[in-house]
């Protein structure tokens, strides 16, 4: 559908050649030739550009064709999703993976690969994303990512490592450090709590917390004997009393001196 019937509602008009007729006027003669002179050196200049640019995109394709059986690397969609704020630099993620099995011809530029059984992704590849394997496919092998779907790879989160409180703006937003599947604990980011709590609505963000049942009020096995820690008090002068006794109290033993203002004050007995 054209922009035009999207407007309109209807296919655009088309430009008819002009037919020359002896009775036609000579200024509207001159001026539909015009105008069919310039529609031929439009589309000229549009095909000569087209070639131009076919040109300049072939220089850097090479012809490639496997057979049956061969093995060969898959380029993969960078990762759609390293984490859920994407900072990480995807220019350094893995490329290739495999190597994997050709197992048939599909067309003259595609093939159909032997893919792990966890991979959700389909498995006709273009021959771009292809890239001959040399070498021993035992001793070298790159795992194929856990989830695949046909947007790119899709990481899971696997743990929380630790959590912090930030300060952005005026408001505190709690984080934790997510380590993720298939990435080692030195790859983990942080993440902000909320935006893990909606992403992934199944994975537990409290995993190192270990929550004791119980009720808030102290059971008589957990009271401590107040006598008994004030023995442990160490009796300094001038801070607590000098008899354990009335350590309980906790009075001062400074000695009391009458305000210096109220010496003609006298005190009612």
């Amino acid at each position: 559908m054209t922009p035009f019937k999207v407007v309109y509602g209807r296919d655009p008009p088309g430009l008819l050649r002009y037919q020359p007729s002896p009775s036609d006027n000579q200024s509207v003669k001159d001026s539909l030739l015009a105008r069919d002179a310039l529609l031929n050196k439009l589309k000229e200049n549009l095909f000569r550009a087209q070639q131009y640019m076919k040109h300049q995109a072939d220089k850097k394709r090479i012809e490639k064709h496997f057979q049956i059986g061969d093995k060969v690397w898959v380029k993969l969609k960078p990762y759609r999703q390293h984490s859920v704020q994407l900072r990480q630099n995807q220019k350094l993620s893995m490329r290739y993976f495999g190597p994997f099995t050709i197992l048939a011809k599909i067309g003259s530029v595609a093939y159909k690969l032997l893919l792990p059984v966890n991979a959700k992704i389909h498995p006709i590849f273009h021959v771009s994303q292809l890239k001959e394997f040399k070498g021993d496919d035992t001793a070298t092998t790159i795992p194929f990512p856990l989830l695949i779907d046909e947007e790119g790879i899709m990481l899971q989160p696997l743990q929380v490592l630790n959590r912090r409180t930030i300060l952005k703006g005026e408001q505190l937003i709690p984080q934790v450090l997510v380590q993720w599947s298939g990435q080692e604990v030195s790859e983990a980011t942080w993440e902000n709590a909320e935006d893990m709590s909606h992403l992934y609505p199944n994975f537990n963000l409290e995993d190192k917390v270990i929550f004791n049942g119980g009720s808030i009020v102290m059971g008589p096995e957990e009271n401590i004997p107040l006598q008994a820690e004030n023995d442990k008090l160490v009796i300094e002068e001038g801070h607590v009393a000098a008899f354990p006794e009335n350590a309980l109290l906790r009075r001062s033993t400074r000695t009391k001196m009458t305000n210096t203002r109220l010496g003609d004050f006298v005190q009612g007995k």
